[in-house]
């Protein structure tokens, strides 16, 4: 997986740099790349929406499927779900497959820009592998260095002043020094140094906690919107205990993550959840699931018309055969 992420955090670190360069700004760079995935996101949450929509509509065929197997016994619920499969099947529905692309986007995405994140020195500011090796044994040089190979980047920044004192002037040179220092004064937001640890907050400060708390409830708003949405929808399903326990799930998650990585790392992840709440409200604005069935009804009278049309006339057609073989 760590030669995975390192992989990915090349292009990303790329792109970073590059946003970098052009704005003077890494968190603004974050959030365009950001930006960049979320709208990559939306045809496939928008082919999510419309899958949903289509199983709500099919949600009365198949309430009358378990009302036929009541009993609730093992064969009921094979007899439960050969028929629910037959009926996607003849809708050319699957439960499965509008959900898998955005996880499967987003998954080397994360993996890319966590790579890239922890690493800014060498993806992002794009130094020599002799300038990195010459910052890498100053810092293991000094007291209390610690043996994290994956954050040594993230903690030269953070003992910069440090590491300088006993980095080879030969090799980290003033115009080096600059380009760092320049990029240290622009890692920070309201103060918080993104290359610090929320779990250390009892050594550097209570205010970086405020990265967690920011990630659990950007995540919480698009949780709630969801549950909320579910049970106007589908309220059956809104019934069911385990939906309160995903509602929940995913912010505790976001807000454990955002406590034990990088603030670097629980800002991103800031970010991308205030970008995916805002693109889930405006999907549930314009693209509201009853326009969307009202649509589907549309298509599919239109297609039914269509065969029916095109079997009347198959049907004249072999009358008239008929007729002159007579």
């Amino acid at each position: 997986m760590d030669a995975i992420r390192d992989f990915l955090a090349i292009p990303f670190g790329w792109l970073l740099g590059l946003f970098y360069d052009l704005s003077g700004n890494y968190l603004l760079s974050l959030v365009v790349i950001t930006l960049i995935v979320r709208l990559v996101l939306l045809a496939p949450s928008i082919k999510q929406q419309k899958n949903s929509a289509k199983q709500m509509r099919l949600q009365a065929k198949i309430n009358k499927i378990r009302a036929k197997y009541p009993s609730g016994t093992r064969e009921a619920q094979m007899k439960i779900s050969e028929e629910t499969q037959e009926l996607y099947r003849r809708e050319g529905f699957s439960a499965s497959t509008a959900g898998c692309l955005p996880l499967l986007i987003q998954l080397p995405v994360m993996l890319g820009l966590y790579g890239a994140i922890y690493a800014p020195i060498s993806k992002v500011l794009n130094m020599s592998d002799a300038v990195m090796e010459a910052l890498k044994t100053a810092y293991t040089s000094l007291e209390n260095a610690t043996a994290d190979a994956y954050r040594i980047e993230l903690n030269i920044l953070n003992r910069f002043s440090e590491v300088l004192e006993v980095a080879d002037k030969s090799v980290v040179t003033e115009d080096i020094v600059a380009t760092l220092q320049g990029f240290i004064d622009r890692f920070q937001i309201f103060g918080v140094d993104l290359t610090e640890m929320p779990n250390e907050f009892r050594t550097i400060g209570a205010s970086i906690l405020l990265i967690p708390v920011f990630a659990f409830i950007s995540s919480m708003l698009t949780s709630l919107f969801m549950m909320q949405k579910q049970k106007k929808t589908n309220p059956e399903m809104a019934k069911n205990p385990t939906m309160g326990c995903m509602t929940f799930m995913s912010p505790v998650i976001s807000g454990f993550f955002a406590y034990s990585l990088p603030a670097g790392v629980g800002f991103y992840w800031i970010i991308s959840n205030i970008l995916s709440f805002i693109q889930t409200v405006a999907l549930a604005i314009f693209i509201k699931p009853e326009n969307i069935i009202a649509s589907q009804m549309i298509d599919e009278t239109v297609e039914r018309r269509s065969r029916e049309e095109s079997i009347k006339k198959r049907v004249a057609i072999m009358k008239s055969q008929e007729e002159k073989t007579k």
